[in-house]
C-alpha cells in the first residue's frame, strides 16, 4: 500500500447493504404507482421496470427520485419514499471492523457514489460511520456526473488534493468502480460480494481487501 493516501469507497452494495435502495426502487416507487393508478402491484412493478429501462443507469435521471415522481405523475414525496424503508438501512458486519484499521493506519477515508445525496445522508446518518469519512461525494449531485467517466474520479482527486496513483478505490460495479477508475491510474477493486469472480483485484468482503493490502505492504 505504499504512496496510497486515500482509500475510496462506493457506498450501496459496498458499504450499506442493497436492500434499502432496492426496496426505494423496487418496492416503493411501484406501490405508489399502484395507488396513482389502480392496478395490480405485478403490472405496477412491469410498467416501472419498463420506465426504467428508457432511461438506463449511465444518464442523472436514473438516481433521481422526483424526476421519477414526476415522470409517473407520482402522490408521493422524496422524503415519504426515504422514511417508508428506512429500517431497512444497514451496514455489512465487517465494515466498521475495517473502516477503524484504515484510519488506525492514517489513511484518508472518501465515499464517491452515484447515490443522491437525500440517500447518502440518511444511510451514513442511520448507520452512525459517518465520522469515518474526510468528504463524501455524490457524483451525481455534487457533480452533476455519473461514474461513468474518468472525470469524475478526476475531479474528486483535484478536490482531495491528490493524485490518481495515491488512490485506491473499491465497490461493486465492475463498470463504475473497477473499469472507469483503472483507465485512470487509480488501483481499483471490484467487490462482488456473491463471491462468482475471483481474480487478483477481485475481493468477496471489505475484510478481505483490507488482507490483500496488508499482505503487499
Amino acid at each position: 500500500m505504499e504512496g496510497t493516501k486515500i482509500i475510496s469507497f462506493d457506498l450501496d452494495g459496498t458499504i450499506t447493504d442493497i436492500s434499502f435502495v432496492d426496496s426505494v426502487w423496487l418496492e416503493g416507487i411501484p406501490r405508489s404507482f399502484v395507488s396513482k393508478n389502480r392496478i395490480s402491484l405485478e403490472d405496477a412493478k412491469r410498467r416501472v421496470m419498463g420506465e426504467y429501462a428508457k432511461v438506463g443507469r449511465e444518464r442523472l435521471e436514473w438516481y433521481d427520485l422526483r424526476y421519477w415522481i414526476q415522470r409517473l405523475d407520482l402522490d408521493v414525496s422524496p422524503e415519504e419514499l426515504l422514511d417508508s424503508f428506512q429500517d431497512k438501512i444497514k451496514i455489512y458486519p465487517e465494515v466498521v471492523e475495517v473502516l477503524e484499521e484504515f484510519s488506525c493506519r492514517g489513511l484518508r477515508l472518501i465515499i464517491v457514489s452515484n447515490a443522491r445525496r437525500e440517500f447518502i445522508d440518511l444511510e451514513l446518518e442511520k448507520t452512525h460511520i459517518a465520522h469515518y469519512f474526510e468528504r463524501v461525494f455524490s457524483s451525481t449531485s455534487d457533480f452533476g456526473l455519473v461514474k461513468k467517466t474518468v472525470g469524475l474520479y478526476l475531479k474528486v482527486c483535484g478536490t482531495c488534493g491528490i493524485s490518481p496513483n495515491e488512490v485506491i478505490h473499491v465497490g461493486d460495479d465492475r463498470c463504475f468502480d473497477f473499469d472507469v477508475p483503472t483507465r485512470l491510474g487509480i488501483r481499483s477493486f471490484y467487490l462482488d460480494r456473491t463471491g462468482k469472480q475471483s481474480g487478483e483485484s477481485v475481493v468477496h468482503s471489505l475484510k478481505e481487501l483490507n488482507e490483500k493490502l496488508v499482505k503487499r505492504d
